[in-house]
């Protein structure tokens, strides 16, 4: 009888094995259709530690649910430190996604400028950028048509880790410089002078403060503008010293002997400029210079040095002193040397 009024019902009901109610019509089913959505929009923030933007914010748009890619972006002079409302898919999330930056300074980038010798032919280059900035490096402008061997790649990023770039060139590290044959260097300081040109290793013994030299030849060094004034055998200096050239003109032994009013009591002297002055002085002086350093003798002024020395605090004695026209005035002492006068408590 239950089953006659159930079907004279003018909507037939069914029931499921289990007792799940389905209706014909299917407006419900066994499988339930997920609906999809492509609304879910989130915002990401690039910040550093104090809340700042650094960068351009980003949204990004996805379906309900699906799996969210956080797009890192690499941002010059920071890294990245933190993450805040982290998610892995698609959550509607008002908030936004923050990244969190840390500020970091970069290492340098050296590029080194050699020839075919390995030696240096210009000072290097350090090269400073923001961490994670992109960096290039070139050859000496001036030296192009020389190059031989360049870095496999001359670009790049700075990192927290110092690099290096080395670019080789074929070519002489220096040339003939022309001088004037009249040309003297005076030093301004107690200076360096060293064996040959271009080297790093200065000789042990330095070149006194107001002191004057001969310049006999003169190089350049090929890539940048140090001369190098030789001063006679194996002595060089480069113009990177604290020192000033003058010309000081010379004249024949036969005029210096005309012009000189100490006629032979002079002959002694270089010929090199004319003796204006002199007077006879005879008597022990000391020399005023710092007690643990020495000042050269000269064989003559503007002549040739000795090795001959004389330490600051030592007693001379001074036979006469003579003036030149470059208005120098020298002692000459009682064992035939010369020395400039401003060394000496006259």
């Amino acid at each position: 009888m239950l089953e006659g009024i159930i079907m004279g019902n003018k909507n037939t009901h069914r029931f499921s094995h289990n007792g799940e109610r389905t209706m014909e019509n299917n407006v419900l089913s066994p499988k339930v259709k997920k609906i999809a959505r492509d609304d879910v929009k989130i915002k990401v923030h690039y910040v550093d530690s104090l809340s700042q933007e650094i960068a351009e914010p980003t949204t990004i748009k996805g379906h309900y649910l699906d799996k969210l890619d956080i797009p890192w972006q690499e941002i010059p002079g920071y890294v990245l430190s933190s993450v805040t409302n982290f998610q892995q898919t698609f959550i509607p999330n008002s908030d936004g996604i923050y990244l969190v930056y840390a500020s970091q300074l970069s290492a340098p980038v050296i590029v080194y400028h050699r020839n075919t010798d390995g030696n240096l032919i210009s000072d290097p280059q350090y090269l400073e950028g923001d961490l994670n900035r992109q960096f290039d490096t070139k050859p000496l402008e001036e030296a192009d048509h020389f190059l031989v061997h360049s870095p496999r790649k001359a670009n790049g990023q700075f990192t927290s880790h110092v690099q290096e770039q080395e670019y080789v060139y074929n070519v002489l590290p220096t040339k003939d410089y022309k001088i004037n044959k009249n040309l003297f260097v005076e030093t301004t300081n107690n200076v360096h002078v060293f064996s040959k040109p271009l080297s790093k290793n200065p000789l042990e013994k330095t070149l006194p403060y107001g002191t004057t030299w001969k310049v006999y030849r003169a190089v350049q060094e090929t890539y940048n503008s140090t001369i190098w004034y030789n001063l006679g055998g194996n002595t060089w200096i480069p113009t990177t010293e604290s020192i000033k050239t003058r010309v000081i003109k010379q004249t024949s032994p036969r005029q210096e002997m005309l012009n000189s009013p100490l006629a032979e009591t002079a002959s002694n002297i270089s010929y090199t400029y004319s003796v204006i002055d002199q007077m006879p002085i005879k008597r022990s002086v000391k020399v005023m210079y710092y007690q643990d350093q020495y000042i050269t003798a000269w064989k003559t002024p503007y002549g040739d040095m000795d090795n001959q020395r004389y330490r600051g605090g030592q007693n001379v004695f001074v036979k006469q002193i003579v003036q030149l026209d470059n208005y120098s005035v020298w002692a000459e002492l009682s064992d035939g040397y010369y020395i400039e006068s401003k060394y000496l408590n006259l």
